[in-house]
């Protein structure tokens, strides 16, 4: 009965072994960055006198990256404002794109054929402006824009990257108002981190300004227009394979000593990873396989 019972430790032991073998054999990955991109998006508003001579709010080619990964694209998309007051746009967000994956999120805002004015006044033109960000999982992050015939009230510019930039003014008509001037910052934006990036081809901040009649002067913030903008963020990467066990002995019960109990074969270093995973599913498999005939062997003794 005594020898039942070591040998019954014995199979349960190998079968413990064999089960953690198999369950380490293959890693969990752990969830990729995040990414988003975003073609055009404009916040107005101005009154004078409490009465609007400014409002706009639209953001036109918007998209994030699913979470389980994967990519989100919007194509083809008509620069329109519906509703606007004193503000009008044309143009077209030829592409907006956000992907996630397991080693890499990426994101890219594409326009053509810009044209913003406000109070009749043509303010920024543009024949092209992109926007692209690459987040490797390893190596740097790339944040990166272009622009092709950018104009501020009708005036070419050269706008750098991640510099106060630049800001202009010109007179408008506006009722209420004398000597009533728009005034415009255009700033371009490149940023990376160790975590991410971040791209803005074109961040436009305006003013209005001028004396009410028989008044004080006025500066009124109009709000910001954002032209491509592109933003992602570093994935996590895999999370380490965890060590299998390594089993022990069983304790002596009686004068008589155990089996001994073979360990568990070290694993390979070299060679493909899925003829490791096969070997370490042997492994596992033959073990298991072990344990339930020494233990079907016992009860079969037990019964004699």
């Amino acid at each position: 009965m005594t020898e039942t019972r070591r040998i019954s430790a014995t199979a349960a032991m190998a079968i413990a072994v064999g089960a953690a073998v198999l369950s380490s054999a293959t890693p969990a990955l752990a969830a990729p960055g995040d990414a988003s991109a975003r073609g055009v998006v404009i916040d107005l508003s101005a009154a004078v006198a409490g009465v609007p001579v400014i409002t706009a709010d639209a953001v036109i080619g918007s998209v994030t990256a699913p979470a389980g990964g994967g990519t989100d694209t919007d194509t083809a998309l008509a620069i329109t404002i519906p509703g606007a007051l004193g503000v009008t746009a044309s143009g077209t967000v030829v592409e907006v794109s956000a992907t996630r994956g397991e080693t890499a999120s990426s994101a890219n805002a594409e326009i053509a054929d810009l044209a913003l004015a406000i109070l009749g006044t043509p303010v920024i033109d543009a024949e092209a402006i992109t926007a692209t960000v690459n987040c490797p999982q390893t190596g740097a992050q790339t944040a990166d824009t272009t622009l092709t015939g950018l104009e501020l009230f009708g005036t070419p510019v050269d706008l750098l990257p991640n510099t106060p930039g630049v800001t202009a003014s010109t007179a408008v008509t506006v009722a209420g108002l004398t000597d009533a001037e728009l005034e415009a910052t255009l700033t371009r934006v490149e940023t990376v981190t160790d975590d991410g990036a971040v791209a803005i081809a074109v961040q436009a901040t305006l003013r209005l300004s001028g004396t009410i009649i028989g008044g004080p002067l006025l500066d009124i913030p109009v709000g910001t227009v954002i032209l491509a903008e592109a933003r992602c963020e570093r994935p996590l990467g895999p999370s380490p394979t965890p060590t299998p066990t390594q089993p022990t002995a069983s304790p002596t019960v009686g004068p008589t000593q155990p089996p001994t109990v073979s360990p568990v074969p070290t694993l390979p270093v070299t060679g493909s990873e899925p003829t490791q995973l096969w070997w370490l599913f042997g492994v596992g498999a033959a073990m298991v396989a072990l344990g339930g005939t020494a233990t079907l062997i016992l009860r079969r003794r037990s019964i004699q």
